[in-house]
């Protein structure tokens, strides 16, 4: 199933925003494995991840949300600053709830959950007007 916006085919394209390296190389190379998504980049400071992002101007993100007492809408305004057609979806270790600002978000999908709910999280947001 290929879901897909932009110039790729269908293809959705998708930069990852993690603190951990294990985790941002294992998001990309699972990215990678898959013919409906495209890697677009990676990022591990939110700094770097809203420099990136203006750059690829990607389908979607996944955004760990950095920081355990931040407030994740700051780091979601500053995204759909530089790349307004995004969609975000956060990806974390701690419970939706938890998170302060995750409803500025376009979506939540935690880090226990299976790859499929992953693939199927990514597609969700990118089909949203």
């Amino acid at each position: 199933m290929t879901f897909g916006t932009g110039g790729r085919g269908g293809v959705i394209s998708v930069f990852v925003c993690d603190d951990s390296p294990a985790e941002r190389f294992l998001m990309g190379q699972l990215i990678k494995d898959r013919t409906d998504l495209y890697l677009a980049g990676a990022a591990s400071t939110a700094v770097g991840a809203v420099q990136a992002i203006a750059a690829a101007q990607p389908d979607v993100v996944l955004l760990d949300h950095l920081d355990h007492g931040s407030d994740v809408s700051v780091v979601v305004r500053a995204i759909r600053e530089v790349a307004p057609g995004v969609k975000l979806l956060i990806r974390s270790g701690l419970p939706e709830t938890r998170i302060v600002g995750v409803s500025s978000a376009d979506g939540y999908v935690g880090k226990t959950q299976d790859s499929e709910s992953l693939w199927r999280a990514i597609g969700d947001v990118a089909q949203r007007s």
